[in-house]
């Protein structure tokens, strides 16, 4: 009976031990120096059949929003440091707010806010795999629609 208590301890000690590392590691995962993000600022509208060659990385994303035409408009990128914040303009006097604030399972989480003048738009948190993007439908803009795709890698 002892021997078994004994064993218990031991077995319980040992996944103790690996739950700590395992938690050690995630914590590791958390603390990126910074988050390259890049928004592209993408017109899509109805009034023909153009498709951006420049946007053709993005067709299989863009397909189900069901727009005929995809132009792209500004392309930004910017290093945002962690915990910090980064603006991005966007057309039509609009302006988008970026800031991570969580890197956990190799997805990184980025609180979002877009603001028209003063007033505040969309305000969000989105959680994107790191290296990969959010697509963003958004306000109207020259007869069609905006659309921001947001990627974030970790650096």
């Amino acid at each position: 009976m002892k021997r078994l208590k004994k064993l218990l301890s031991l077995v319980l000690l040992s996944s103790l031990a690996s739950v700590g590392a395992v938690a050690s590691g995630d914590a590791a995962e958390k603390t990126p120096q910074s988050v390259q993000v890049t928004i592209r600022t993408i017109l899509a509208g109805n009034k023909s059949d153009d498709f951006d060659p420049k946007l053709k990385d993005m067709e299989a994303q863009l397909k189900p929003l069901k727009y005929r035409s995809y132009r792209s408009l500004k392309d930004d990128g910017q290093s945002v440091p962690w915990q910090g914040t980064r603006s991005f303009e966007i057309p039509g006097g609009r302006s988008l707010t970026v800031a991570p604030q969580e890197f956990q399972n190799n997805r990184i989480a980025l609180k979002v806010r877009l603001t028209e003048g003063e007033k505040p738009v969309l305000d969000t948190t989105v959680r994107i795999t790191n290296k990969g993007n959010f697509i963003l439908g958004g306000p109207p803009h020259e007869g069609g629609t905006l659309v921001l795709s947001i990627s974030a890698a970790a650096q």
